[in-house]
């Protein structure tokens, strides 16, 4: 029993009998047929594998025995040693071509947006703060614009750093540079019309070389990276409390004449600036808070001594809320609130942990965001608007 050649590429619909053996065809009485010469040179005898890749142009299969559960696929109109001449079979499709990929020819979103959910409360709330208990002043219209473009500087200098490659940097020029232009032409419009303000560089300027550092050093999501900058956006409460009283009240508010203003404690004991830093701190403590509280719950999960920490700064600041408010310096409301505040950073997080031990699906970052933003409304009507 001998094997004639494979059809010819030429003749995709061959008479599929000539392959068979015991074939007594016009062409089987010739002499013995050259091998193929695309034929692969560790097989002697040309397979039903080889009439496939000569007629498809389709590579050879590791295995010259087609796999039952993988079987060749033909061009339409093929018969194959298991066909008849009249029978199709499947047809073949080519591979789609690989896309060019996107990413190397503009920034991606992550470049202009941060993905932090958690930082649009941080970057909204500490100003309404203010502006509800002095009031609204029309500079605002500059300073908040520029502030914003300051923490997007940030965010745009924080990936450029932390870039290694050549070719992402440049694109990450482009959002760099906007950011930074922006930020920089508004406050400068900002200093110029309110030149008072420049006394805040005073307390911001050690936040803000901290966080740089970290964001040099490559940490810029390390927990002194977020306090830091937590800190930074919390005197947006004072500062745009001064916008308000029209820098009012000395340097920082500590000179003659800053508790006569606007704002004052339930009991009336506290007005002017000494009701505002006392907000202030309690802005403060709230951000820096969600700090250790989200990391105990997505980077720094089954960490005890980390929300041990956590639970334990949120109980001291919910006794020192509720020893206020029992003196009538504090609205029993926000007293109230911290209570929740210190239940809720020991209960969620070993939620979570359980959820992620029990291979179910944790609470996401949107999610942990959204419910912060419920927790800063409860926290600006409690504070401020009692």
């Amino acid at each position: 029993m001998s094997q004639t050649r494979p059809s010819s590429p030429s003749d995709p619909c061959g008479d599929a009998s000539s392959t068979r053996p015991g074939n007594q065809s016009g062409d089987s009485t010739s002499g013995p047929s050259q091998p193929p010469r695309t034929a692969p040179s560790h097989q002697s005898r040309p397979g039903p594998d080889d009439d496939v890749m000569l007629a498809t142009g389709r590579p050879r299969s590791t295995s010259s025995v087609p796999s039952a559960q993988h079987p060749p696929q033909r061009r339409p109109g093929h018969a194959g040693p298991s066909q008849s001449p009249g029978q199709t079979s499947t047809a073949w499709k080519r591979p789609a071509p690989a896309r060019p990929a996107q990413g190397g020819r503009r920034p991606g979103r992550k470049a202009w947006v941060p993905n932090q959910h958690g930082a649009w409360s941080m970057l909204v709330l500490p100003p309404v703060v203010g502006w509800v208990v002095g009031g609204f002043s029309w500079v605002n219209l500059l300073l908040i614009p520029a502030w914003w473009g300051a923490y997007l500087t940030y965010w745009a200098w924080s990936q450029w750093l932390r870039t290694r490659s050549a070719q992402r940097r440049v694109l990450l020029l482009v959002p760099l540079l906007v950011y930074t232009g922006w930020t920089g032409v508004l406050g400068l419009v900002t200093v110029l019309v309110t030149p008072y303000l420049l006394q805040w560089a005073v307390p911001l300027a050690p936040l803000l070389a901290v966080a740089a550092h970290q964001v040099w050093r490559g940490r810029e999501r390390s927990l002194l990276s977020g306090l830091s900058t937590t800190a930074a956006a919390s005197l947006m409460a004072a500062i745009t409390y001064c916008l308000a009283v029209g820098g009012a009240g000395g340097f920082l508010g500590l000179g003659a004449g800053a508790d006569n203003l606007p704002g004052s404690s339930p009991n009336g004991e506290l007005t002017g600036w000494s009701w505002m830093w006392l907000v202030t701190a309690l802005t403060a403590a709230y951000f820096c808070g969600t700090v250790p509280y989200i990391k105990s719950m997505i980077r720094e999960r089954f960490n005890t001594v980390l929300l041990a920490g956590t639970v334990a700064a949120h109980t001291a600041v919910a006794a020192v809320t509720l020893w206020l408010a029992s003196g009538g310096y504090l609205p029993w409301a926000h007293a109230v609130l911290w209570v929740v505040l210190a239940v809720r950073s020991l209960v969620v997080p070993l939620r979570q942990w359980r959820l992620v031990r029990g291979h179910h699906q944790p609470l996401r970052p949107r999610q942990l965001g959204l419910i912060e933003i419920v927790m800063c409304l409860a926290f600006l009507l409690s504070v401020a608007t009692y």
